[in-house]
């Protein structure tokens, strides 16, 4: 009775192991395909930085991508100003490095820089918009050097969730293999009985 009580358990055990080894490998594939999808036209930096309070000459936004982004008609930086009116700025695309150029601010207020672009490594349209306030008196914006056209080299290192990944496949693997692999136990009836 006690036998078929702790194969019962173990059993159970072991189907609680490979249903943990099952969900832990889709929900690494899960955050792997997620991040990603995410991965596509993702503004690394920008002049001025988002919610930063700038001011003297600001004529222009540049925005340095994670990936290049791929010159196209329809690619768009727009300015909203305080007072809720849009214009679209000239842009200018090289590499990772976009620049919208506008007239120079005058207005103190908090404006909205909304862009649509196109991702040259994947074709996919991505589109955000961050703020930033300008005060005449506040400094002006450091801004990007031309060197950002090339990118950070942020873009090509091993990301965490692949790190992740790789870590969980090989432990669930080995997991797998000893829950599962067949184990040769002596029989009952075999074993040498003790005087």
């Amino acid at each position: 009775m006690r036998v078929r009580t702790r194969k019962r358990a173990q059993r159970a055990v072991a189907l609680v192991v490979a249903i943990a080894i099952v969900l832990a490998l889709l929900l690494s594939l899960l955050v792997v395909f997620s991040d990603t999808a995410a991965a596509h036209a993702e503004m690394r930096r920008s002049a001025p930085d988002p919610g930063q309070t700038v001011g003297g000459m600001v004529d222009r936004v540049e925005m340095e991508f994670r990936e290049p982004i791929r010159p196209h008609q329809s690619n768009g930086v727009a300015l909203q100003y305080p007072d809720g009116t849009r214009a679209l700025t000239r842009i200018e695309v090289n590499g990772h490095l976009v620049r919208g150029h506008f007239d120079p601010l005058t207005e103190p207020g908090t404006y909205k820089v909304i862009w649509e672009l196109l991702d040259d490594s994947d074709g996919d349209w991505a589109t955000e918009e961050f703020e930033f306030t300008y005060d005449p008196a506040a400094a002006p914006p450091e801004w990007l050097p031309e060197s950002a056209a090339e990118g950070s080299g942020g873009g090509g290192g091993i990301s965490g969730s692949t790190i992740a990944l790789i870590v969980v496949i090989p432990v669930a693997v080995v997991l797998a293999s000893w829950v599962f692999w067949p184990r040769k136990r002596g029989k009952p009836g075999n074993r040498k009985k003790r005087r």
